[in-house]
């Protein structure tokens, strides 16, 4: 079969080719366009979600949140400064704009780090690592809070140089199987202990374990449900209330009745004392006598 590009031309040939190179410019440009609105405005959201910190408040709670809310961003890492440094006011931001003087692509880590070291306690790497070993599950704390709480305490660590980074996940998984309550459903269903050699990252741990607690809960409360006595039929409920109603009717019936019975005795008595006639007392008068008195 011949070319077709043969049979019509290399004019036509010519002109596909550059449909083709037209459309690639236009999706190219129009993905450039949704980059610079969309992205910008949902990022920019999420900055929002940042508290300020100027140096004034306390540091550790607003190091807590920042820390867990950029982690959570899948975003890169420039951004994720730039949402920090509009979160700082006051000292706190001249701390960071030295930084950036010495580094302009300073990153996020360090600047936190910076942070830390200008307005966090004075706390050694002993101290911060001994903190994250000792921390246990509290009783009633659900797996994937103490997960959180001791990605934080880890954090810290890792920060004052206790820990390097590329041991994390290592460290964090050999804690969390010590520091765990014992027999823990969710421990016993991933095999933590089993996965030491190849541990998790931290944000596949918490998605596998936050959802397994769903399961669970779901579970648990269907469970629940199905052990409780079937609901009562409109039926069933119908004929209880007439139940009731008839005794409370026949209950009313005999009140009545004794009542009735109470005033028929009264009506009696009213006609046996109206029936009986009046007694008649009959007084005699002594008969006067004449004295004659003698002469």
């Amino acid at each position: 079969m011949a070319n077709m590009s043969g049979l019509l031309g290399p004019g036509s040939a010519a002109s596909s080719s550059e449909a083709a190179a037209s459309a690639d410019d236009w999706t190219k440009a129009l993905g450039q366009i949704l980059e610079k609105v969309v992205l910008p405005h949902a990022e920019s959201d999420s900055c929002r979600k940042l508290r300020l910190f100027a140096g004034e408040e306390e540091f550790e709670p607003w190091l807590e949140h920042t820390t867990e809310m950029l982690q959570e961003w899948a975003v890169p890492d420039a951004e994720k400064r730039r949402c920090l440094i509009e979160s700082l006011g006051g000292p706190a931001l001249d701390v960071i704009r030295t930084l950036k003087l010495i580094d302009p692509g300073v990153s996020v880590k360090d600047c936190l780090e910076a942070l830390e070291h200008n307005f966090g306690s004075v706390e050694g790497p002993e101290d911060s690592y001994c903190k994250f070993l000792n921390s246990r599950q509290q009783k009633g704390e659900k797996a994937s809070a103490y997960i959180q709480r001791l990605e934080r305490l880890l954090q810290r660590a890792v920060m004052r140089g206790a820990v390097t980074a590329e041991q994390m996940d290592q460290t964090s998984l050999a804690q969390i199987v010590r520091g765990t309550q014992y027999q823990n459903p969710i421990l016993l269903h991933f095999r933590l202990r089993e996965r030491r050699e190849h541990p998790p990252s931290y944000s596949q741990l918490i998605k596998e374990v936050r959802e397994e607690e769903e399961r669970q809960a779901a579970s648990e409360f269907w469970e629940a449900q199905s052990s409780e006595p079937a609901s009562t039929t409109p039926l069933q409920m119908a004929s209880v209330l007439m139940v009731s109603t008839r005794e409370e009717l026949a209950q009313q019936m005999q009140v009545l009745t004794e009542r009735i019975a109470e005033l028929q005795s009264t009506v009696d008595r009213v006609k046996t004392s109206r029936n009986k006639k009046p007694q008649t007392v009959v007084i005699e008068k002594p008969a006067l006598r004449a004295t004659i008195p003698p002469r």
